[in-house]
């Protein structure tokens, strides 16, 4: 499988993750791509626990970042407007370090394309309407 694109070149690269790790990571975008944020979330988490005792801080923090945008998204979903709220404060240290992409997901544009939903929720009165289905990881590993 060749190298995803956007990628930070100072995280991990893609082939030093194990087949299972790039499995999971895999698993959980197109899971995401379905609208299937809990499934996504559930995928990522396997491999966000795969990762700790490789003490790769960055990747740990990108990929619980990645969690916490399924979890907005799925709270987004059921209307709870805490839910939001705290998933945008968490995921926004979460993926500081993460300036362009990994692993083959832009989450620069990610980052642009989920605020609309933090902004409704925030909102005084929220409108719930946003389509969660239209926030898409297409990246380099559909291809890979």
């Amino acid at each position: 499988m060749s190298a995803p694109v956007p990628h930070d070149s100072t995280l991990l690269d893609w082939s030093e993750l194990s087949e299972e790790e790039q499995g999971l990571f895999i698993e959980g975008c197109e899971l995401f791509d379905q609208a299937e944020f809990w499934h996504a979330h559930e995928s990522w988490e396997d491999l966000w626990k795969g990762l700790k005792p490789r003490e790769c801080r960055a990747e740990i923090d990108a990929v619980q970042g990645m969690i916490q945008c399924a979890a907005l998204l799925y709270n987004y979903e059921r209307s709870k407007v805490r839910g939001v709220v705290n998933m945008a404060s968490k995921l926004i240290r979460r993926l500081d370090g993460v300036e362009h992409g990994i692993w083959g997901v832009d989450i620069a544009r990610l980052r642009v394309e989920l605020a609309p939903f933090i902004r409704d929720a925030a909102a005084d009165e929220p409108k719930w309407g946003l389509p969660t289905d239209s926030v898409k990881l297409i990246g380099g590993w559909k291809s890979a």
